[in-house]
């Protein structure tokens, strides 16, 4: 201490240094405890991320399988008018014998 009692600037830091000792803890608990939270953000960003992948691949396989049923029953249905037309061509034919 200096002659009118205040605390000499040594003293002062190992007063704040002890102070501040045992503020560190906390801090460093506080830092790990923001980045774990992070971190679980993090991995349900990545997780959310996953879920919409894997729906837009199930919409796309069944958009896949509609499109491939259109694509059946618009040839069947040709197959049909063809066949239909056949038979009025062969009836023509045929009719004025």
């Amino acid at each position: 201490m200096d002659e009118d009692g205040s605390p000499t600037i040594q003293q002062t830091r190992v007063e704040n240094l002890s102070s501040s000792e045992g503020s560190i803890p906390r801090a460093m608990g506080r830092n790990k405890a923001r980045r774990l939270k992070e971190k679980g953000k993090a991995n349900d960003n990545y997780a959310a991320q996953h879920e919409v992948v894997a729906s837009l691949r199930l919409m796309a396989e069944q958009n896949a399988l509609e499109a491939e049923e259109r694509k059946s029953r618009h040839e069947e249905r040709a197959k049909q008018i063809q066949k239909e037309m056949d038979d009025k061509e062969h009836f023509k034919l045929h009719s004025n014998e």
